[in-house]
């Protein structure tokens, strides 16, 4: 009698304690995917597809391939596989990607910005009305070696002591583990810096680089949105096809596979007013973030991609680059910013002076103001996302805390004790 019941309480007691610890791994289970559920729809909604995306690249770079990356080799060695050949959509990035040297150029620019506390009008600067004085800085020439003539004795030239503005330039240190590259952005860097126009928050200069042809030059400063936020803005081709209504048709056509390069290859569609054709562009594009200086920069050029030929109809803008440097007042999560945009395109066509300064005066600043207006509206709906997000995390009793209303297995067991101790004071 006594071991029957011994053994039927062994058998009791174990089906329990099956019970409860597969209650308690359903739970722990259904817990789990909810929470990943929830962080994937957090992270989605707070950075975006493309953001989250490259937020899982990151991941698999640094945790994922380094145990690997032996096998890797050895696997492309055995195969005799060459690395070197163009990605599968066709575009060789190691002969088309876009140097760290290009952004040497932004030197004066950073310079600019550093010395705005102390800025002052040059006499053209002062005519023209402008708020700062690019001229005195941008146009300063240098000897070799990097000393620099004053202003007066600039233009005169002495054989191989000729002063030029490229002798002042200073390669920047780049702390990156990406890929230098090897292609240069072609600039009229001897030729002077004008004032244009001041407008807003923005100032303008330009550059002759051809015949009537002119690279121009803008800087804004804003205190109300962080630098991590601007350059999301200006990286997302997404969100671009949402607040820019110039942009028909945006598109990646290819993404540097080199870890840390940060390049892509764009295709881009831009409406042009009435009784002028669209302009498009296939362009490559690369941004470096730099954390120790506290800069970002992002420049573009002009490609080339055989799935993207010229199309009827449209005209195909073959020479154009673009320079921007990006300097947070304090940290790159922080309110508060200067920029510096410095860009050239050639529109393929003669083009009337007056439409030029249309476009200029009037279209370039209109689409600022609407890349700072769709920065803030960012701000704010990832503001809005991350506390919806944060108190849908609450804590259900059911699934997060291992389903504590059947309660634990060592709880059901102690239940399981107590009613069998109870069943047995009523049978007697």
């Amino acid at each position: 009698m006594l071991l029957n019941r011994f053994v039927s309480a062994i058998k009791n007691q174990s089906r329990e304690t099956l019970r409860a610890w597969t209650y308690q791994c359903e739970s722990i289970f259904a817990q789990r995917s909810r929470r990943l559920q929830q962080l994937l729809t957090f992270y989605q909604n707070v950075y975006g597809t493309q953001g989250l995306k490259q937020l899982w690249r990151v991941y698999y770079r640094s945790q994922i391939q380094p145990p690997l990356r032996g096998m890797v080799l050895s696997a492309v060695g055995i195969m005799g596989l060459n690395v070197k050949r163009p990605t599968a959509d066709g575009f060789d990035w190691v002969k088309e990607r876009l140097s760290l040297a290009n952004f040497d150029l932004c030197q004066r620019d950073i310079d600019f910005i550093n010395t705005l506390p102390v800025n002052q009008l040059c006499e053209r600067c002062k005519a023209k009305k402008m708020k700062y004085c690019y001229c005195t800085l941008g146009n300063q020439r240098c000897k070799k070696g990097g000393a620099v003539v004053p202003p007066g004795k600039a233009e005169q030239k002495s054989g191989k002591d000729e002063a030029s503005i490229s002798n002042c330039h200073k390669s920047m240190d780049y702390d990156s583990r990406g890929p230098v590259g090897q292609i240069r952005i072609q600039a009229q860097e001897e030729r002077n810096w004008e004032p244009y126009f001041s407008k807003n928050e923005f100032s303008i200069w330009r550059r002759e680089e051809h015949s009537s042809l002119y690279s121009y030059k803008v800087y804004a400063r804003f205190d109300d949105i962080t630098a991590d936020d601007f350059l999301h803005v200006q990286t997302d081709l997404d969100y671009r096809r949402q607040w820019d209504d110039t942009a028909l048709r945006l598109e990646l056509i290819s993404e540097d596979p080199a870890p840390n390069s940060n390049s892509h290859l764009i295709y881009w569609e831009m409406q042009w007013p009435r009784l002028f054709a669209n302009r498009d562009y296939v362009y490559c594009r690369r941004y470096y973030k730099d954390d120790a200086k506290k800069l970002i920069f992002i420049c573009s050029r002009a490609a080339q991609h055989n799935t993207y030929p010229a199309i009827s109809g449209k005209v195909r803008v073959t020479d154009y680059w673009s320079l921007m440097v990006i300097k947070p007042f304090r940290g790159f999560h922080e309110p508060g910013l200067h920029f510096v945009l410095t860009y050239y395109d050639d529109p393929g066509i003669p083009i009337p002076q007056n439409i030029k300064s249309w476009v200029t005066q009037k279209q370039m600043p209109e689409f600022l103001t609407k890349m700072y207006v769709a920065t803030k509206n960012y701000a704010c709906s990832r503001a809005i996302k991350m506390k919806d997000m944060f108190n849908s995390f609450t804590i259900i009793n059911d699934e997060y805390t291992a389903n504590e209303q059947r309660g634990s297995w060592l709880g059901s067991l102690s239940r399981h004790r107590r009613k069998v101790k109870n069943d047995s004071e009523v049978d007697r």
